[in-house]
C-alpha cells in the first residue's frame, strides 16, 4: 500500500488555516496578558476593600451596642432623675372640679323605636 500524497493546492489550505489558528491563538494570548496587566491593582484594591468593610462593619456593632447601653431605660430614668424629673408617684396632686356639662344629656327610650325598614327575604 503506498501513501496517497494530498493535492498542493489541499495542502496550502491547510497550511494557511493552520497558519490562521497560530495567528487568532497568539493574538487571543495577547489581549488577554494585556488585561491582566491592566487590571492588576483591582485585585489589591478589592481585597484593601473588603478588609475597610470588615472594619466598618465591627465598628457598627460596637457602636450599636454603645447605643443600646446608653439608651437603656434604666439609664434614661437615672439621667432624667438627675435632671430633676420627680416621678408620679412622688409629685404633689392638685384636685380641680370639673366644670358643668352644658346639657344633661337625655335618657334613653324605654320603648324601642319604630322600624322605619322591613326586610324580607325570599329563598330559593
Amino acid at each position: 500500500m503506498t501513501a496517497s500524497v494530498p493535492d498542493p493546492q489541499v495542502q496550502a489550505l491547510w497550511r494557511a488555516r493552520a497558519l490562521r489558528y497560530v495567528m487568532i491563538y497568539v493574538l487571543m494570548a495577547c489581549v488577554l496578558v494585556v488585561l491582566r496587566y491592566q487590571t492588576q491593582a483591582i485585585y489589591p484594591h478589592l481585597r484593601d476593600l473588603r478588609a475597610t468593610r470588615t472594619e466598618l462593619q465591627r465598628q457598627q456593632n460596637e457602636l450599636s451596642l454603645t447605643v443600646q447601653t446608653l439608651t437603656s431605660e434604666q439609664r434614661i430614668r437615672a439621667w432624667a432623675i438627675a435632671d430633676g424629673m420627680v416621678p408620679y408617684a412622688q409629685a404633689s396632686k392638685e384636685r380641680q372640679k370639673l366644670p358643668p356639662a352644658l346639657a344633661p344629656v337625655p335618657p334613653p327610650p324605654a320603648t324601642p323605636l319604630p322600624a322605619t325598614l322591613t326586610v324580607r327575604t325570599v329563598w330559593k
